[in-house]
C-alpha cells in the first residue's frame, strides 16, 4: 500500500475559509513558448469552441496544428450536451449541431481520457471548497466541477491543460499548484 495520501485527502477543506483573490496575469501560465514541444496537450472545451470560430491566438493555433493532443471525456461531454440543448425549432440549429458533431467525430476515442474515481473525488472536494469560499450559485458549482474534472484529468494523463477559462483555472491552481496548464486569451 502506498504511503502517499489518497488524492481526495490532498485538500483540507477546513484550511480554506477565505475568498481567494484572482492573481495578476503575469503570475499565470500564458506563455506558449514555455511549454516543451514534447509535452502532451489536453484541450479544454474553450479550445474547441475558439478553434471552430478561428479565435485562437495565432501562436497557439500553430502549436495545436502540428501536435497530437489528448481529449478529455468531460470536455467532449460538454460539447455533446450543447448538441442536446440546441433548440430544434431554431433555423441555425442544424448547422451548429453539424459543426459540434464534426468536432466530436475528430476526437480519437483512443486518445480520450476519462477522469478516474480518485479524480472525481478530488474534483468534488476542490469544487466544493471553491463554491463555498467564492460564494458560487448552483449553476456555477456544476460548471466548476466539470472544470476541476478536466483539470485533474490532464494531470492524471501527464498532459498540459490548454484553456481560456482563466478565472476558474486560476482558482484551481491556487489549491493544486502542481498541475501543468497553458492559458490563453481569445482573439476577436
Amino acid at each position: 500500500m502506498s504511503s502517499e495520501p489518497a488524492p481526495f485527502r490532498r485538500i483540507d477543506p477546513a484550511r480554506h475559509t477565505r475568498t481567494l483573490a484572482y492573481r495578476p496575469r503575469d503570475q499565470l501560465p500564458f506563455d506558449v513558448a514555455a511549454v516543451p514541444r514534447e509535452a502532451m496537450l489536453m484541450l479544454d472545451t474553450t479550445v474547441y469552441i475558439d478553434a471552430q470560430k478561428a479565435r485562437l491566438p495565432p501562436e497557439l493555433a500553430a502549436r495545436l496544428a502540428g501536435q497530437e493532443t489528448v481529449h478529455s471525456s468531460v470536455a467532449l461531454g460538454e460539447i455533446a450536451a450543447s448538441i442536446g440543448l440546441l433548440d430544434p425549432a431554431h433555423a441555425g440549429t442544424p448547422s451548429v449541431a453539424e459543426v459540434l458533431m464534426e468536432t466530436l467525430d475528430k476526437a480519437d476515442p483512443e486518445r480520450t481520457m476519462a477522469p478516474s474515481s480518485a479524480a472525481w473525488l478530488e474534483a468534488s472536494i476542490l469544487s466544493g471548497v471553491l463554491a463555498r469560499t467564492q460564494h458560487l450559485g448552483k449553476d456555477a458549482r456544476r460548471k466548476l466541477l466539470n472544470d476541476a474534472l478536466v483539470f485533474l484529468s490532464a494531470n492524471e494523463a501527464g498532459a498540459v491543460l490548454v484553456s481560456r477559462n482563466v478565472k476558474d483555472i486560476d482558482l484551481l491552481l491556487q489549491l493544486r499548484p502542481g498541475v501543468r496548464v497553458l492559458l490563453y486569451d481569445q482573439t476577436t
